[in-house]
């Protein structure tokens, strides 16, 4: 298969494909195959992936395009494409043990596959463009189904995801609160995740063995508290955060080193012991390649896992003509009686009402894009521009 084949193909059916060859690659042992899908990830990470996580950019044939073809508005992005990509991402995960299969899988989860269903569960996107004039909306059904099923299915499947295993050592790959028994070191280990993440970059882990037991924790540190904004070039950060990471182990600091994405604690462990992962999550301005024609002059937010959108309702009924310039400040806060609770980005933006009219500055509010249009039909934008057009 050709890279070529990636360029043109069915968005859906090629990571379910990919999905397939990467468990040949891993059961067979075939190096041939591993090269191949090891090629085809780089290549959608590379040219074809949303800054959402979404792939697939062409609604006829729900295909891919050529390189860097990423558009907004007309976006395809379908949910279930978004889902076959974070199952083949975690089988990438399996394959190789690296965290930069994870990184993928949790920007897929916490944007283009949550955005997929409404707050209330009961209606759905088909397609979950990064831009709207207005004419998206969510719906109770499809005719064709498969995304609403899809849904469900991979909330399902959610709880596997969280925690793996490779002999002696024990990967804690999503942050969710959660509990896990796994056999490591010749002992029954309990492990109890507490967390706020997304919206608290506060991690702690009881580590329970019903005997003391040798083992090593990989804990992955995600890329983007590591000012890798993904692994490839497709996007980047504006400025690069200086806030660390921070590691203790039984109330102790610990130094943070990293093993192919993951901090690893290779130790001795008995019954009580903590670990506490703490990762900063700084308001970030994103970047794409410059291949990418329809985001030249944009930026795009982030915090933690989380990309953000500005929509019309929070904005006198209009997004489309807001501009941030570079450098404006932004600040973050929790709002519990909004959308269910999120936390929210707020600012100072432009606005250009009319050709040659001043631009005068209006308080801005970004939400977290999986939240759009819960609140009825209007603008929306991923993408915002950092001068007027």
């Amino acid at each position: 298969m050709t890279q070529q084949a990636t360029a043109v193909g069915h968005a859906v059916r090629a990571t379910y494909l990919y999905s397939a060859m990467t468990d040949v690659a891993g059961l067979s042992g075939d190096t041939a195959y591993g090269a191949a899908v090891d090629r085809l990830w780089a290549d959608v990470v590379a040219k074809r992936l949303y800054v959402t996580g979404g792939i697939g950019s062409r609604g006829v044939v729900e295909a891919f395009g050529e390189d860097y073809e990423l558009p907004n508005r007309n976006a395809y992005t379908e949910t279930c494409a978004s889902i076959g990509n974070a199952l083949w991402g975690h089988r990438m995960f399996l394959l190789r043990g690296e965290g930069r299969y994870v990184d993928v899988l949790e920007r897929i989860l916490y944007n283009g596959y949550l955005s997929g269903v409404s707050l209330g569960g009961t209606r759905f996107f088909y397609q979950n463009p990064l831009e709207s004039a207005g004419e998206s909306d969510r719906t109770d059904y499809f005719e064709v189904a498969c995304c609403p099923s899809n849904l469900a299915r991979m909330m399902a499947q959610l709880p596997g995801l969280i925690y793996a295993r490779r002999g002696d050592d024990v990967f804690v790959n999503l942050f969710i609160g959660s509990r896990t028994r796994v056999q490591a070191g010749g002992a029954s280990v309990a492990i109890a995740q507490t967390t706020r993440y997304p919206w608290d970059g506060t991690v702690r882990l009881a580590i329970d063995p019903d005997r003391p037991t040798t083992m090593a924790l990989r804990v992955r540190v995600p890329g983007w508290s590591r000012n890798e904004a993904l692994p490839s070039d497709l996007y980047r950060f504006a400025e690069s955060s200086r806030e660390a990471v921070a590691l203790r182990v039984n109330g102790k600091g610990e130094p943070v080193t990293l093993d192919q994405g993951y901090l690893v604690l290779r130790r001795r462990w008995t019954a009580g012991d903590t670990v506490e992962l703490r990762l900063p999550m700084p308001v970030r301005r994103l970047l794409a390649n410059g291949g990418v024609q329809e985001d030249r002059g944009r930026v795009a937010l982030q915090r933690g896992p989380l990309m953000y959108a500005v929509e019309g309702i929070d904005h006198a009924g209009h997004a489309l003509n807001l501009v941030l310039p570079p450098g404006a400040p932004l600040a973050t806060s929790f709002r519990a009686g909004l959308l269910g609770g999120v936390q929210v980005i707020t600012g100072t933006a432009r606005v250009v009402d009319a050709a040659g009219a001043a631009p005068r500055d209006v308080p801005m509010l970004a939400i977290p894009y999986y939240a759009w249009n819960n609140r009825g039909r209007g603008e929306m934008a991923v993408w915002i521009p950092t001068a007027p057009r």
